[in-house]
């Protein structure tokens, strides 16, 4: 290991980054256009809404990809061609449909989590065309060191997080590690796995542990994560 290795912050895009639930929707319109049963296709709209707007659950999503998977399960549409339908959503809010925004206050937490020595890393689902061309225009692409795109999150995660370390010259120091995201399964429980911090986005109160920490928006979280980059021993987790 080396003597001084730099502390890593790893952020997802969707739910994290990137607020909004347009892209959810484009997603699901270019599915039900694969899908001959209209009022079933309906149904799943209209479900999905329900997720959305925290007045139904769907089985154990924790965001609205996983709720549309659930809910066009009986559908079977092919993974090949719903790979395609997700792409051509991306396209779509490429081309200006849909509305998202990025969190409040996000810029000034990268500037500050930069200024105290830690690298900034985006892994995400989501092609990189797209994502960064939009988060050039929030001021934030400028504020990444590194961007792995199409991460083939949950099942690689851990690869790329330990492929983190590696290069960080930390793997035996995990905690110089720490993982923000909006599906536990994607983005935390790998990381504490790996005996690094990982910050749930918990929106719909979900409640999946264990975490290092765990709030309803990436906001309430800037003060855990501001003190983990100032001080990454600070013993944050995992909690129950």
């Amino acid at each position: 290991m080396t003597d001084h290795p730099t502390p890593t912050l790893v952020l997802d895009f969707d739910g994290t980054l990137c607020l909004g639930d347009d892209p959810i929707y484009l997603f699901a319109d270019e599915l039900a256009t694969l899908v001959e049963d209209k009022d079933g296709s309906a149904e799943v709209r209209r479900r999905l809404e329900a997720f959305l707007n925290g007045e139904e659950r769907v089985e154990d999503a924790e965001d609205g990809y996983h709720a549309l998977y659930y809910l066009g399960r009986p559908f079977g549409v092919p993974a090949e061609a719903a790979a395609a339908a997700y792409h051509r959503s991306r396209e779509r809010m490429e081309a200006g449909e849909g509305h998202v925004h990025a969190p409040a206050g996000i810029v000034e937490l990268l500037d500050d989590v930069r200024a105290a020595g830690v690298r900034v890393v985006l892994v995400t689902n989501a092609p990189a065309v797209g994502a960064l061309t939009w988060l050039g225009t929030v001021g934030i692409a400028e504020r990444l060191d590194d961007v792995i795109a199409e991460a083939g999150k949950p099942h690689r995660m851990a690869e790329h997080l330990s492929g983190l370390l590696a290069q960080m010259g930390a793997t035996d120091s995990p905690e110089l590690l720490a993982s923000v995201g909006d599906v536990w399964v994607n983005d935390v429980e790998p990381a504490i796995r790996l005996g690094a911090r990982g910050f749930h986005i918990d929106r719909y109160g979900s409640g999946r542990t264990p975490t290092s920490a765990s709030a309803p928006t990436i906001g309430e979280l800037y003060p855990v994560i501001r003190a983990w980059a100032t001080d990454p021993s600070t013993p944050l987790g995992p909690q129950p």
